[in-house]
């Protein structure tokens, strides 16, 4: 199935593409801690990790902040020095740790707690923030290890979007590719102009959807350039690559669903072009079957599929499916309506 629509740019409109100047030189960036209290980032794999008897972030040459594990409560030593003060009951909460670095420098790291089934997990609920060229941009470390640099595994939110990235060599600001680099605890930023060919990516013009596609983080086969699109209406400025999608949701009120690769094929991005890609509904169902009696057919929860092949899943709410009327063949005549559901 086509989903790609190729544009030739012309000679003018590539000439007029937003590429960075070679006269510019590397600038540094220095990005703060903050902590987010009202969570809303949509991230392209969010992690919990369960915790034992410390909450694994390294707090100078010790592995992590000890804690008090109870089945109703969890104290968390938040300020390092041993001893258990801060409670988290109910369901869950937030907590900001102090400690030092090896090196005796102190930093800060915000916590979001919840109690999953027997244990207590945490996520990072916090960003290292600041500017580039005047747009806003956050790290995130999803993968809650207290290092903020991992290309390919952390993420970022570039400008005001709710919806991150995974973390990118390769960033765009206002238009213009920028290559980016973190310090490890992502307090020290290096950004220097994209020398390299680009083309201009587009997942939103030909989205089709009765709701809203929320984010559209596609990326790079190696995972080192990453970007979320699903604010890019024009499309986006990226790097020659082989792009595939990694992640993506879309909404319509309270209702919403996750969006991952499934069977889509790679865009690859050449110099000077424009891809826009075919996606979205109509939906079409895979699902296997049996017969259990003369009168009854078991079916299994059925796969959902895009018009580029990717699947849909994590229906919300309730992790129903849409609506799916059944006819008869023949006739015509609906024979069965409703929604599979997933629990």
């Amino acid at each position: 199935m086509k989903y790609l629509l190729p544009t030739c740019l012309s000679l003018a409109a590539i000439a007029a593409l937003p590429r960075s100047a070679t006269a510019q030189e590397a600038k540094a960036v220095n990005f703060n801690f903050k902590q987010v209290k009202k969570w809303d980032t949509k991230l392209p794999n969010e992690t919990w990790k369960t915790i034992g008897s410390y909450l694994e972030i390294a707090n100078g040459h010790e592995k992590g902040f000890v804690v008090e594990n109870g089945p109703f409560k969890l104290i968390i030593d938040s300020d390092g020095n041993g001893k258990p003060d801060e409670v988290i009951k109910g369901l869950g909460g937030e907590a900001l740790l102090k400690g030092k670095h090896k090196d005796g420098e102190k930093f800060q790291y915000a916590v979001r707690v919840r109690k999953e089934r027997d244990n207590w997990q945490f996520a990072c609920g916090g960003v290292m923030t600041g500017k580039i060229n005047g747009v806003p941009v956050s790290l995130i470390d999803q993968n809650n290890n207290g290092v903020w640099n991992e290309v390919g595994t952390d993420a970022m939110v570039v400008g005001k979007s709710s919806a991150a990235s995974y973390l990118s060599k390769v960033i765009n600001i206002k238009g213009e590719l920028l290559e980016f680099s973190a310090s490890e605890d992502g307090s020290s930023i290096i950004v220097t102009p994209y020398q390299g060919e680009a083309g201009i990516l587009n997942a939103v013009e030909k989205y089709n959807t009765k709701g809203k596609l929320t984010s559209a983080v596609f990326s790079s086969r190696d995972r080192e350039v990453s970007f979320e699109l699903s604010q890019a209406n024009k499309g986006m400025l990226v790097p020659i690559n082989e792009y595939e999608l990694t992640s993506a949701t879309a909404s319509k009120s309270s209702e919403h669903v996750r969006i991952r690769r499934g069977s889509m094929r790679g865009i690859t991005i050449k110099g000077g072009d424009e891809q826009i890609i075919q996606w979205g509904g109509p939906l079409r169902i895979e699902f296997t079957h049996h017969r259990t009696d003369d009168e009854s057919i078991t079916v299994n929860l059925p796969t959902f599929y895009g018009d580029a092949e990717e699947e849909y899943y994590d229906f919300y709410p309730g992790g129903k499916s849409p609506s799916i009327l059944v006819t008869d063949k023949k006739t015509g005549k609906e024979v069965w309506s409703g929604k599979f559901c997933e629990s």
